[in-house]
């Protein structure tokens, strides 16, 4: 389960979201278990599945946590299968909804950082960042968007013609030339699949975008609905590889071909971050944090006895 998932390099963490919860719902409406313990061993597999496929992403690990959270109250409550089948597909639902409602929400708290003659930095795809872009420019700020191609997938490629679809300049280079570019820039805006209270999730090459933007005093901020917000305790590992044949399908011997598609950010080098609630300083996303709620079925998932 969630094969297809685990290989989509290409999508952000609300679409990877957002199919995974389509995904769920569809286990437990097929589910061919007769009693409330058979189901709810299937739904602690499902998840855990889930969770491993794209342990580095936020918005999953949460979303497992949001529909073992409301199920377990079902099995518990002594419900039968119909309410159970029935509480997966609304904790799906609903997340998908209240992804969908965070990323506009997203684009209108942070057209505000957008200024008339800006140029922007950024890299990768983000839906999000796009969302920021999109509402500043139908506010009628002039400006214009530096974008790296983001290999070995060029995904900052497809984002590139996405932007400029909208009717906003863009300038596209190599994924090395952007940060010595960041002088030019007023603001660097990227997409995050985690926050933590030490740092954020991004795409390679986010951290030395985020060196050059402290070298040249330009604001470094990301884009990230609170669904994005993980305690540092339960974020995963960010050092996850993909195919290698990305990079180099047939490499001699002695050679070691190694394709990171994460890095981490420390959260010191961010101004703040943009979430559907407002923009965030480093001292708000700390208080979020501890107010994160986290589901015990969850911890067992991701934290299994040996």
């Amino acid at each position: 389960m969630f094969e297809q998932l685990a290989l989509d390099s290409t999508s952000g963490a609300s679409a990877i979201m957002r199919a995974a919860a389509l995904e769920m719902a569809e286990m437990a409406e097929a589910s061919r278990a007769t009693d409330p313990g058979e189901f709810w061993e299937e739904l602690t597999t499902a998840c855990a599945d889930l969770a491993s496929a794209k342990r580095e992403m936020a918005p999953v690990i949460n979303l497992a946590g949001e529909i073992l959270s409301a199920t377990q109250r079902v099995v518990l409550s002594g419900l039968g299968m119909e309410a159970l089948r029935g509480t997966v597909a609304m904790a799906c639902e609903r997340a998908i909804e209240r992804s969908e409602m965070a990323t506009e929400r997203v684009g209108r708290e942070g057209c505000e950082l957008v200024e008339d003659g800006v140029t922007i930095a950024t890299l990768s795809t983000s839906e999000c960042v796009l969302a920021v872009l999109r509402q500043a420019h139908e506010s009628g700020r002039d400006f214009r968007v530096l974008m790296s191609e983001s290999r070995p997938i060029l995904e900052g490629v497809a984002q590139a013609r996405l932007i400029s679809a909208l009717g906003i300049d863009v300038v596209l280079v190599v994924d090395a030339a952007l940060p010595h570019r960041v002088f030019e820039c007023g603001l660097v805006l990227i997409g995050a699949d985690s926050v933590t209270s030490k740092e954020i999730v991004g795409k390679t090459g986010a951290y030395p975008l985020a060196l050059a933007a402290r070298e040249h005093d330009v604001p470094m901020v990301a884009a990230a609905p609170l669904d994005r917000f993980i305690p540092e305790a339960l974020a995963g590992s960010r050092n996850r590889l993909a195919d290698p044949n990305q990079i180099l399908s047939d490499p001699p011997a002695g050679l070691t071909v190694e394709n990171g598609y994460f890095e981490t950010v420390p959260l010191d080098l961010v101004r703040s971050v943009i979430t559907e609630k407002g923009i965030l300083g480093r001292t708000e996303i700390e208080e979020r944090l501890r107010s994160c709620p986290v589901a015990p079925a969850l911890l067992q998932i991701l934290f299994p006895r040996k």
